[in-house]
């Protein structure tokens, strides 16, 4: 039997959020989103499916307008379809008649979904920007327990495992990125310049920080920061200078 087929599609269920804060993500959540979509080299066939459903089930709609994908597959090899599937069962759970806790459940992972992962997933293309998106979603997540405790702690346990890019030796990358103001980039770029460097590098796997929703990336640096500037043979005098002057220093373009 082909469900797929026998569904009307012209009303679909959006999420409603009442908390400030998440309205707030909403919004930067569906300007993140539309700004991708309009760029000049779109992402791919599912990625962009993901991404205009993400909008619709916010209450948005995509560039190109509303279209619908019939569900592919589900196996290992493509965990993205596992978002689809959920995103599609939630804006259609009425007409699939899915009992009340199946929906609540579906809402919750939605609301996730929709306003945490897709855009976290969908700006994570540069690696200079990963040490920004990583630690605004912990910091995130931190504040998503007051709303869902169990998705959001499930998550941060995942996370404590994958903080590799809050490394000491890592954190400096984010002075490359694109996602943080002049004045984070000047406190990272403060604090490194007055941290002493180290005779030698340790070796190993860095340390983990901890994290707290009042860390800040500039918290982050420390002796072994060095390394990265220090390994790509990259001067410091551009660090005391205004973040607006940086990219005409041949070091740090």
């Amino acid at each position: 039997m082909d469900v797929w087929t026998d569904l009307t599609t012209d009303n679909p269920t959006t999420l409603s959020i009442r908390q400030k804060w998440l309205n707030k993500k909403k919004k930067e959540c569906k300007e993140i989103l539309q700004e991708i979509l309009r760029s000049e080299k779109p992402p791919r066939a599912d990625y962009r499916e993901m991404a205009e459903l993400t909008l619709i089930v916010l209450g948005d709609t995509p560039p190109r307008g509303i279209h619908w994908s019939r569900p592919g597959a589900i196996h290992q090899a493509r965990w993205m379809a596992r978002n689809l599937y959920s995103m599609k069962m939630f804006m259609f759970a009425e007409q699939l008649e899915y009992d009340e806790e199946t929906v609540v459940k579906l809402e919750r992972l939605n609301l996730f979904l929709g306003l945490f992962y897709t855009p976290m997933w969908m700006s994570s293309t540069l690696a200079a920007d990963a040490p920004a998106n990583d630690l605004q979603f912990m910091k995130d997540m931190m504040k998503f327990k007051r709303t869902d405790p169990e998705i959001a702690q499930a998550v941060l346990q995942k996370l404590e495992n994958h903080k590799w890019y809050l490394t000491q030796e890592v954190v400096p990358f984010a002075l490359f990125g694109s996602r943080l103001s002049d004045k984070e980039k000047q406190d990272i770029a403060a604090k490194l310049h007055a941290t002493e460097k180290p005779d030698s590098f340790r070796r190993g796997k860095p340390m983990f920080p901890q994290v707290t929703v009042k860390t800040t990336l500039a918290d982050l640096v420390g002796p072994e920061s060095h390394l990265l500037l220090d390994t790509l043979g990259i001067e410091y005098d551009w660090l005391l200078q205004p973040v607006a002057t940086w990219p005409r220093s041949d070091d740090y373009s």
